[in-house]
C-alpha cells in the first residue's frame, strides 16, 4: 500500500506491540474489553448512532495499519456508520452468564491489523438490563483512553435523547498524538529521563534465565476472577497510610513486594512492573489513544530496614518512577541484554484499577469495568476498588506465585498487611511469611525429624578404617590404575605419614592442603591427616594457580601434602611441604 498525507509513523510504544505481534511472542492478549452494565433500558439504534458519532471524534481510536516499502505506519479511518451486533438473552435461562461468554469470544478473536481495530456489541439480558461491550486493539488506545471515549458516548447519548445540541469536545487527533510523542523524544525531558533511569535500572536488566513471552503457545492466559480482600485488614492498611501520609497503594505495593521477596526474589533488591499512563502533559489528557507504558520499581529490601522505613522507601521509588514515567525504560533494558528474551524470571507486575465507572446514560444509571488488564510477558497482580472495597485477581503466568490460586494468595497477601500493620517499627527480618504449612514442608524436605533425634554414635573415620583393617586386613581397599593396596597397607602406610605430620607439630585445630590428583596416594594422605585430628583441605592440581593461591590464603594451612613435581606450586609459602 502507498503512503499519502494522512499516512503516520507508529509511536515507540505501538511499534512495539506490533512487533510483538508480527514475531509471535502475543497474540489476542493485547486486545482489551470493557462491559458496561446499564440498570435501565437503552434504544439500540440510538446507542449505535452515539458511539459512531464519538468514534468519529476521537481519530487516535479509528487508526488501522498498514506497510509500505518495508516499514509500518497508521492512518486514521473514517467509519460512517460503526456496527453495534445486538443479542437478545433476556429469554436465557443465564443470560449475563452468556453476555459475559460472548463478550470472552469477541475479546479471543484476533483483530485485522488494517481495521477496524475496535468492536461493539450490546446485549439484553432483561427488560430493563443491557450490557454494552466494547473491545479494543491496545495499540490504538489505552485504558484511559477508552475511559475518555466512554464518557463521550455517554454525554452524546444523552444529548440525542434530549434532542439537545451535543456539547463539542476536545479530542486531539492522531497527528497530535504522534507529534506529541516525537516532541518529548526530542525535549531536555527526554534527556533528563533517560539519565535518571540510567543510574537506576534494575540489576537483573542483564542477561539469565527468563520467562517465555506470554502468548507464545497455547491460549491466551484469562485473568482469574476477583477475590474480595478483607475490609478490616484494609482498614487497618488504610489508618497506617493516613498515620504515614503516603497513599494506600504504596503500603500495598510495599506488602507485594516482601512476598514476592519471600518466594521469588534473589539477593537484597525487588523489581516490580508497573504499569503507568505516561500522561504528564495536558495536552495528552485529551487524547484517546495510546500513551500508557510500564516502569520498573526498583525497591531494597534490607532485612534491618523497619516497615515503616520500607514503605516510606516504597513510597519514594513510586514517585521518582512517576516523575519519570514518560521514558521507554524497556529500551534500555534490551541494550543491557541483546537477546530481548522477555521478561526476568521474577517480575512481577503491580497494577491498581479503578473496579468500576459510573456514567449517566441520559437518566439510565451506568457501570463499567474492564474485562482484562494488558498481561503480557509477566505475572500480574490486579487490584481493583479502594478504601476497604478492594478485589485481588491474577493475570498471565509464570514465576514464584503462579503456582497459588487467588484465594491463597489473597490469605498470604493478608498475612503480610496483618504482620505490617501490627508492628510497623519490626523489622523485615522478623517478619514470617511462612504459614504452618510451609513450615511443615520445610520440616519435611529438610529432614527435622531426623535432626531433632539425639546423635548416634559412631567412632571417627580412622577408627572405622582401623576396625576393617581388623575384619579383613587382606582384602582389596583400593584398586587405581594397574596397582592394588589392601586395607592393611593402606592402614601402615597412613600410619607412617600421620607420625611423621604429628612429629612435625600437625593436630587437632589445625588444617593440612592436599595437593594431588585423584590416586590411592591421596586416600592415604586424607587417612593420615585425620589421624592426626587435623582437617585436610584438598586442591586439585589442575586449577589455575591464582586458584590455588586463594584457597591456600583462605584455609592457611599448617603443611602442605604433593608429589615432587608439584612442589613449585607452593614456592613463597610459609608452610611444611611433605
Amino acid at each position: 500500500m502507498k503512503t499519502d498525507d494522512r499516512a503516520l509513523p507508529l509511536t515507540r510504544g505501538q511499534l512495539d506491540i506490533w512487533l510483538a505481534q508480527e514475531t509471535g511472542h502475543s497474540g489476542t492478549e493485547w486486545q482489551l474489553g470493557v462491559l458496561v452494565r446499564f440498570d435501565g433500558t437503552v434504544e439500540p439504534d440510538l446507542l449505535r448512532r452515539a458511539i459512531s458519532h464519538a468514534m468519529g471524534e476521537a481519530e487516535p481510536a479509528r487508526a488501522a495499519l498498514f506497510e509500505a516499502d518495508g516499514q509500518v505506519f497508521q492512518r486514521a479511518i473514517d467509519y460512517p456508520d460503526i456496527e453495534l451486533d445486538f443479542h437478545d438473552l433476556s429469554d436465557s435461562r443465564h443470560p449475563v452468564q452468556e453476555a459475559r461468554a460472548l463478550a470472552l469470544s469477541i475479546q479471543q478473536t484476533p483483530m485485522p491489523s488494517d481495521g477496524p481495530l475496535f468492536k461493539f456489541a450490546l446485549f439484553q439480558t432483561w427488560v430493563d438490563e443491557f450490557y454494552l461491550f466494547g473491545c479494543f486493539h491496545h495499540i490504538i488506545i489505552d485504558g484511559t483512553g477508552i475511559t475518555l471515549l466512554a464518557n463521550r458516548i455517554a454525554t452524546v447519548y444523552a444529548a440525542m435523547v434530549s434532542g439537545t445540541p451535543i456539547p463539542p469536545v476536545f479530542f486531539g487527533s492522531l497527528e497530535d498524538l504522534v507529534r506529541c510523542e516525537s516532541e518529548y523524544e526530542a525535549s531536555t525531558d527526554y534527556r533528563e529521563d533517560h539519565a535518571y533511569w540510567a543510574g537506576n535500572l534494575p540489576s537483573d536488566s542483564g542477561p539469565h534465565d527468563r520467562l517465555p513471552q506470554a502468548g507464545a503457545k497455547g491460549e491466551p492466559s484469562a485473568p482469574s476472577a476477583p477475590v474480595r480482600l478483607d475490609p478490616v485488614v484494609l482498614r487497618r492498611v488504610q489508618e497506617l497510610s493516613d498515620a504515614w501520609q503516603v497513599p494506600q497503594s504504596s503500603v500495598i505495593t510495599a506488602a507485594c513486594a516482601l512476598l514476592v521477596r519471600g518466594w521469588g526474589a534473589r539477593g537484597s533488591e525487588v523489581v516490580l512492573d508497573f504499569p503507568v499512563s505516561r500522561r504528564v502533559r495536558p495536552e495528552s489528557k485529551m487524547l484517546p489513544g495510546m500513551l500508557s507504558g510500564v516502569v520498573p520499581l526498583v525497591l531494597s529490601v534490607s532485612p534491618e530496614t523497619t516497615v515503616a522505613d520500607f514503605c516510606q522507601h516504597v513510597d519514594t521509588q513510586i514517585r521518582e518512577a512517576l516523575q519519570h514515567q514518560r521514558f521507554p525504560v524497556h529500551a534500555l533494558e534490551r541494550k543491557t541484554d541483546p537477546s530481548g528474551a522477555g521478561q526476568p524470571a521474577d517480575r512481577v507486575s503491580v497494577n491498581f484499577m479503578p473496579s468500576k465507572m459510573t456514567m449517566d446514560f441520559a437518566g439510565v444509571a451506568a457501570s463499567a469495568s474492564f474485562t482484562n488488564p494488558v498481561q503480557v510477558g509477566s505475572f500480574g497482580l490486579i487490584f481493583s476498588g479502594a478504601g476497604d472495597q478492594m478485589f485481588l485477581s491474577t493475570a498471565a503466568s509464570g514465576g514464584a506465585l503462579s503456582k497459588f490460586d487467588v484465594p491463597e494468595l489473597a490469605r498470604r497477601l493478608q498475612r503480610v498487611f496483618t504482620a505490617m500493620t501490627a508492628d510497623p517499627g519490626r523489622r523485615l527480618c522478623a517478619m514470617d511469611l511462612l504459614d504452618a504449612g510451609d513450615l511443615a514442608g520445610l520440616d519435611g524436605w529438610g529432614n527435622r525429624a531426623v535432626l531433632t533425634r539425639p546423635a548416634a554414635k559412631s567412632g571417627s573415620i580412622p577408627a572405622l578404617f582401623a576396625a576393617q583393617v581388623a575384619r579383613a586386613a587382606e582384602a582389596t581397599a583400593i584398586t587405581c590404575g594397574a596397582s592394588s593396596w589392601t586395607y592393611r597397607e593402606v592402614e601402615d602406610a597412613a600410619s607412617r605419614l600421620a607420625h611423621r605430620l604429628a612429629g612435625r607439630g600437625v593436630g587437632p585445630g589445625q588444617r593440612v592442603a592436599l595437593l594431588l590428583p585423584r590416586s590411592a596416594e591421596a586416600i592415604v594422605a586424607i587417612l593420615a591427616v585425620l589421624k592426626t585430628g587435623a582437617a585436610y583441605v584438598p586442591i586439585d592440581p589442575a586449577v589455575p594457580a591464582a586458584r590455588i593461591g586463594f584457597v591456600l590464603d583462605d584455609a592457611a594451612p599448617i603443611a602442605a601434602i604433593t608429589h615432587t613435581g608439584l612442589t613449585d606450586r607452593l614456592d613463597g609459602r610459609d608452610l611444611l611441604v611433605v
